[in-house]
């Protein structure tokens, strides 16, 4: 889950400048602060704007003003000094440092940092990058005398990243995101390009609802872009909080396992026991526990949420404990239990999407567990953009006033 920006990062000097020009008004007082010439200031607003092609600030006599762009992008790069700040303030000590690696990080730091650790290992980033290996060592070195921390630690297969390492370079992800952002948010103010919104999918949340947004918001933005990526909680979150993934859709942890994430309830999503159509229970009307002994089930594995409530489900209502079949595939499980009598456990909701309504029934039978909750994940500190703001509130328009979904027919 760990990608490089797509954007190249300009030099930090520079967004430096710009940064405090837009905090303090006037070149001058942005010198001040920066221990720099005026000149100095002026010549990296000049390279910026240059380097990003767009006009940041208008100058005049009574000081210098923010274009709408400019506007756009000061709100950016405060956010992205604020996570570099927060990235250093996590692992440096400040006695130590005297306060000097805020000022003094520069881009070289940042890019080869990623690079390793996008890579995990120093071999690997060097030949991303496209330089020698001795090339690359020059500034990961100096970051960590910058930091004074242990960045990086010896492996069978070369020098990687330390805890320390891996974390301070999650965060310059992080940061970095706030500028590839800006980037993207001025180059669709000129038409040039579309947003993206990144949604990170748990298997078993209720895609047919994410497709009726999708075309909706498409139909309005055909230019916009939205990428859907699948994959276990664990996996996502990863993505999510190194910045390359903007939201998780699926079931709640409730609280999340990290302080820095954020959640949304949507709407309730209960486990039921599915069964193929056709299948003998499906011919009772509202099924006892104690005619579900006589079938087996499809075993969700044990690293699943599912598997522990089906577990306890087994163990209160006496049925059938053996394991023949075990699986964390979705598909895998829909094809054992339309081919045989076995049953299982899945969400409700889970059955309405693919097509899977058509082949399974949801027996009319209350299944005992902790309130499950279907909803979104975010970064706490998250800004979206406009479009992945609209994104959003178009997922929580979808979601109907029962949202609890029905029991399937029994045919």
């Amino acid at each position: 889950m760990v990608s490089a920006p797509s954007h190249k990062l300009p030099r930090v000097g520079r967004l430096r400048a710009f940064d405090a020009v837009a905090i303090a008004g006037t070149m001058s007082a942005a010198a001040d602060q920066l221990h720099v010439t005026q000149p100095a200031i002026t010549r990296a607003l000049q390279e910026l704007e240059s380097e990003i092609g767009v006009k940041l600030l208008m100058r005049s006599a009574g000081g210098s003003f923010l274009t709408a762009e400019g506007t756009g992008f000061a709100r950016r790069t405060g956010r992205f000094f604020q996570h570099l700040h927060a990235a250093l303030d996590a692992i440096v000590d400040d006695e130590r440092s005297g306060g000097r690696p805020a000022r003094q990080i520069g881009d070289v730091h940042i890019r080869s940092l990623l690079a390793i650790w996008q890579a995990r290992s120093f071999r690997g980033a060097a030949k991303a990058l496209g330089v020698a290996e001795p090339t690359l060592h020059r500034p990961a070195r100096d970051l960590e005398h910058l930091v004074k921390t242990p960045l990086f630690r010896r492996t069978s297969d070369g020098l990687s990243l330390s805890p320390a390492g891996a974390e301070l370079a999650r965060r310059f992800a992080l940061a970095c995101v706030e500028i590839t952002v800006g980037l993207d948010e001025i180059s669709a103010s000129r038409g040039a390009a579309a947003i993206t919104m990144t949604l990170g999918v748990l298997p078993l949340a209720p895609k047919y609802l994410l497709a009726e947004v999708t075309k909706a918001l498409l139909n309005t933005q055909p230019h916009a872009r939205i990428i859907i990526q699948e994959g276990d909680y664990d996996e996502l979150v990863v993505g999510l909080r190194s910045g390359t993934i903007d939201a998780i859709f699926g079931a709640l942890r409730q609280p999340p396992p990290f302080a820095d994430l954020g959640e949304e309830s949507l709407f309730d999503d209960p486990y039921g026991i599915v069964c193929r159509r056709g299948h003998p229970l499906t011919a009772l009307a509202r099924p006892k526990a104690a005619a579900l002994k006589g079938y087996d089930w499809v075993f969700p594995t044990t690293s699943l949420p599912r598997r522990a409530v089906l577990d306890e489900v087994i163990a209160a209502w006496k049925l059938s404990p053996r394991v023949q079949i075990e699986t964390n595939s979705l598909g895998a499980l829909v094809a054992d239990l339309v081919v045989s009598d076995r049953i299982s456990l899945l969400p409700r909701a889970a059955i309405h999407s693919d097509d899977r309504a058509n082949r399974l029934a949801i027996l009319d039978i209350k299944v005992p567990h902790r309130l499950r909750t279907v909803g979104l994940t975010t970064r706490s500190d998250w800004l979206p953009t406009e479009f992945q703001a609209e994104f959003l509130t178009m997922v929580r328009g979808a979601i109907p006033a029962d949202a609890e979904p029905l029991v399937a027919s029994r045919a």
